[in-house]
């Protein structure tokens, strides 16, 4: 089971990226912007395991396969031709999360995201 999970995980991630491709190529064309990040997944460990490590199993002898969300950072990627001069990742949100997301997508369309958000990831500064 072990090996089936692990096989077509790794055809998932190679679709990805080449739908990844696609997409990049087509920003390209029209001179947008990107923003790619991700939930928290779990693909760092995709079975539930013991306090020694070792794989649990089901009553059928199938392998417990682990749904909850890691607590690891997600990376966040921004770029793209049409992306402004200037514009980095501020320093001053350590703990940014997908909270922050709406509000950086909407600064990077150029509107001001309503006081209620999460604060915006980026910042234009003179270069």
């Amino acid at each position: 089971m072990f090996n089936f999970i692990l096989k077509h995980s790794s055809i998932f991630l190679l679709n990805c990226i080449v739908a990844l491709q696609v997409i990049l190529d087509a920003i390209e064309q029209v001179g947008g912007i990107y923003v790619v990040t991700a939930d928290h997944g779990n693909a760092e460990d995709m079975v539930k395991r013991n306090k020694s490590g070792e794989p649990l199993y089901d009553e059928n002898g199938e392998l417990q396969i682990l749904t909850s969300h890691t607590c690891q950072p997600v990376p966040i990627a921004i770029g793209g031709p049409g992306l402004a001069p200037g514009v980095r990742f501020r320093n001053d949100v350590p703990d940014g999360g997908l909270a922050n997301v709406s509000a950086t997508v909407m600064n990077l369309h150029g509107f001001v995201a309503p006081e209620d958000y999460e604060p915006t990831l980026i910042e234009v500064v003179d270069n």
